[in-house]
């Protein structure tokens, strides 16, 4: 019966994926073949195309003219600080005639990629150089974001350091002026003179610094623009921009989501006959592999609509997390591939099997994100999230008692308490006993030795005695009076109906009486008077003697005395 499930589970999944990869087949769109060819019936603008290469060509003809002037000057000149400058502008020129050559030629070529076609060297990847390209927009754009502040932040620093220099000078100044009081040779005095002078420089120099870093500082924190002037033009530059793309990123995964839905919606209605949240116990894994698809869909959608707009800084964050999410397939790939078992019913854990779960039994009645177990006799369900499941097993559930026991059940305890289930829920199971309620947790209920009187019946074992003197007839007449007497007791206890066997037999021929071995055998819808039947039978037993004279035995007790003399007889009532 599994086998034939199994395949009928793989066959409903095939299903689904033919139909799933004809949806995807219909939404991506189809390769271009040639994107230089031009469709009958259009017409190209030539005559703009002519006038974009005319100005090309003749701009690539100035900056040659103005190149070879540079060369003839570079020869002709004499003075060797022009030559730096000359070879910059002509390093200068060379680039832009180049790349207004390729410009022309890209127009002429109508796009076509040149390298294709001519034997190059393969190039090794140097990835440094490649992620530092892919990063730069990024650091680029974190640098101007934070170039005020970062420049306000130097500014304090090199003025407390300008400030600290001063000092020092001033110091230095003031031991020279000292110094110069004294009376000192005319060398030493010409010392002391050409070191104030370079000091007296020096702090100059610092002063001016300084007034110059707190002239900037001053200028940078009272700018023209005020804040409000400032933010405005942030924000209008903001939503033109990346805004702007933002929104139309975010307007395209919508529809696409939303479309993907509905179709999702009319393909659960024309295959089920239901609404939409069908397919989610039934087609587990068709559902997840379709929506995987749709993620995958509005990714490319908002890679497409990064690219046109020319967003290099959001392209490289989207990339960037891109990445990370495939790096991080390689923790999650085993815990989605063990999952991807139990959806498709290979895992150890199967639907409408029987599973332990905190020592007690349930029932699979679905897996999916969240996979439902419950237990036909507990109220409530345990919804255990999909990964949870592949530490469980499951085994067919056959004709297993899925619980002891179930509301309103009378049961024996193992210490002889008997007890009435109120409630019997997934955490805990409520129990009357003598007239007082309890609560036990689900698992230690499970863990103690029950005894179920209203589902299994119950039977009592009693033992009764009569005195010797009644010998002769001990085996004939007193085991049938004693069942007529406990049928007759039990009518008037109204347990008459419940009874469903009765054994009276003559046990053993004790000390000083003849014993009897009565059991009585009731159905559970006795076990409420488990206690009342045993004094039941008693109480028929001693009916039964009154009735037929049968005298009722005591125990004899002889008690020696403690000089050895004759010994005295008495007798106690056991």
């Amino acid at each position: 019966m599994n086998t034939a499930r199994s395949n009928s589970i793989i066959s409903v999944h095939a299903l689904h994926f033919a139909l799933l990869l004809t949806v995807l087949a219909c939404l991506l769109p189809a390769p271009a073949i040639a994107q230089n060819t031009v469709t009958p019936g259009t017409e190209v603008d030539s005559r703009g195309v002519i006038e974009n290469l005319e100005k090309l060509k003749l701009s690539i003809e100035t900056k040659r003219a103005t190149s070879r002037e540079l060369r003839e000057q570079l020869r002709q000149t004499g003075d060797s600080t022009e030559i730096p400058d000359i070879e910059k502008k002509l390093e200068r020129l060379n680039t832009e005639i180049t790349g207004l050559q390729e410009s022309f030629e890209y127009v002429l070529l109508g796009g076509a990629n040149e390298s294709l076609v001519t034997d190059q060297p393969e190039q090794p990847i140097n990835w440094k150089a490649e992620l530092e390209q892919i990063s730069k927009p990024l650091l680029s754009s974190l640098k101007e974001l934070t170039a005020r502040p970062r420049q306000i932040d130097s500014l304090h620093r090199e003025i407390d350091s300008r400030e600290t220099q001063l000092k020092t000078i001033e110091k230095a100044l003031g031991s020279l002026a000292q110094f110069s009081n004294m009376g000192l040779s005319p060398a030493l005095a010409e010392s002391v003179r050409q070191l104030t002078t370079e000091w007296e420089q020096r702090r100059d120099d610092t002063q001016r610094l300084l007034d110059i870093s707190n002239n900037t500082l001053t200028r940078l924190k009272t700018e023209s623009t005020t804040w409000k002037s400032t933010t405005w033009e942030a924000l209008t530059e903001f939503v033109r921009g990346r805004g702007l793309t933002f929104l139309i990123a975010l307007v395209i995964s919508l529809a696409i989501w939303f479309a993907s839905k509905g179709i999702l919606s009319l393909y659960w209605r024309w295959l089920y006959r239901a609404k939409h949240n069908t397919g989610i116990a039934r087609a587990p894994l068709f559902y997840y592999s379709y929506r995987l698809a749709t993620a995958i869909i509005i990714v490319l959608a908002i890679l497409m609509v990064l690219y046109v707009r020319g967003d290099v800084l959001f392209l490289t964050l989207a990339l960037i997390a891109i990445a990370g999410a495939a790096l991080s397939l390689r923790q999650t790939l085993p815990r989605y591939t063990a999952e991807l078992r139990l959806l498709l019913g290979v895992g150890p854990v199967r639907e409408e099997e029987r599973i332990v779960y905190n020592g007690v039994p349930y029932l699979v009645e679905s897996l999916s994100i969240y996979s439902v177990l419950r237990n036909p006799l507990l109220e409530g369900v345990v919804r255990l999230p999909l990964h949870t499941m592949n530490s469980l097993v499951s085994r067919p559930a056959h004709q297993e008692a899925w619980f002891p026991c179930k509301a309103s059940d009378y049961i024996l305890f193992a210490n002889g308490n008997l007890g009435r289930v109120l409630r019997q829920t997934i955490e805990f199971v409520e129990v009357a006993v003598q007239d007082a309620s309890i609560q036990i947790r689900t698992q230690d209920f499970l863990s103690q030795d029950i005894r179920n009187l209203t589902r299994d019946g119950f039977g009592i074992a009693s033992t009764f005695g009569i005195d010797y003197q009644h010998q002769a007839i001990c085996l004939e007449s007193v085991p049938g009076r004693f069942r007529e007497a406990i049928i007759n007791r039990s009518a008037q206890a109204g347990l008459k109906d419940d009874i469903k066997d009765i054994l009276v037999e003559f046990k053993s021929a004790g000390s000083s009486s003849l014993d009897y071995q009565i059991y009585v055998l009731f159905s559970g819808d006795a076990g409420n008077a488990y206690f009342r039947a045993q004094r039941m039978i008693q109480q028929a037993c001693v009916d039964a003697c009154n009735q037929e004279g049968w005298v009722i035995p005591f125990t004899q007790i002889t008690v020696h005395s403690g000089n050895g003399g004759d010994s005295s007889t008495g007798a106690l009532t056991s």
